[in-house]
């Protein structure tokens, strides 16, 4: 049998927001996350029964049409699998253990969805179509995670760069989120906020002040508009 140590266990960087170490054994995988506030993940679920216990901050577990959990320093909730359930991380950031059984093979193979950075594509390009597809089914899940009812096909009806913006006007994401569903730099994500907000002023805080959520999309306005043969 293995002695672990946290020390002794590598620290993955998944994206600005977090970072991760784990070891597992045959039926069970322990997760050490550290993310920074106000990071979320977007809504997504697993057949693994997952063990969230958090040590540092806090952290809300957002279920679709149940209650939301917040959990503090020594607190422990219990997922059941298959659980739709987004993450929204508090103020002051959080450290949380997990606990999944069976194991997370999309983990240890580097293939959870809501979790994958877009990889470049043969020669370092990568696939347009991929990619946009990829950008819609995360926001979807950032939209869903912030209680916002709609499908993949509905997100697919409005432009990408349209979508994105009524996300991030509605808080449903952050700036480094954003720029990480869209593949951006930071001066790419620059030159945006000023488009955004026709001004010079491109911070994050000024521009969440300022706008005035311009963006309506389809279904906040009542699908009957746009499916006018439904009763």
């Amino acid at each position: 049998m293995q002695v672990y140590t946290w020390a002794d266990i590598s620290e993955e960087r998944i994206n600005e927001n977090i970072t991760r170490q784990m070891f597992w054994g045959k039926n069970i995988m322990v997760t050490r996350w550290r993310l920074a506030p106000n990071a979320a993940l977007p809504e997504h679920e697993h057949v693994s029964e997952q063990i969230t216990m958090v040590h540092e901050g806090s952290v809300t577990l957002l279920f679709p049409g149940g209650a939301d959990v917040t959990l503090g320093p020594g607190q422990m909730l219990v997922i059941p699998p298959s659980v739709p359930h987004g993450v929204k991380i508090g103020p002051d950031g959080c450290v949380v253990t997990d606990l999944f059984s069976p194991i997370r093979e999309d983990f240890i193979q580097g293939k959870a969805a809501y979790l994958k950075q877009e990889q470049p594509g043969p020669g370092g390009s990568q696939d347009p179509a991929a990619r946009d597809e990829r950008a819609y089914e995360r926001l979807l899940g950032f939209l869903k995670a912030a209680g916002i009812k709609v499908t993949l096909d509905e997100v697919k009806e409005v432009p990408l760069h349209i979508l994105a913006r009524y996300a991030y006007e509605r808080q449903c994401l952050s700036l480094g989120e954003l720029r990480d569903v869209l593949g951006m730099d930071k001066q790419q994500a620059k030159a945006m906020l000023r488009e955004w907000k026709h001004g010079d002023d491109h911070s994050e805080a000024s521009l969440a002040r300022s706008l005035q959520r311009q963006v309506i999309l389809p279904w906040e306005v009542g699908a009957e508009s746009r499916h006018p043969s439904n009763p």
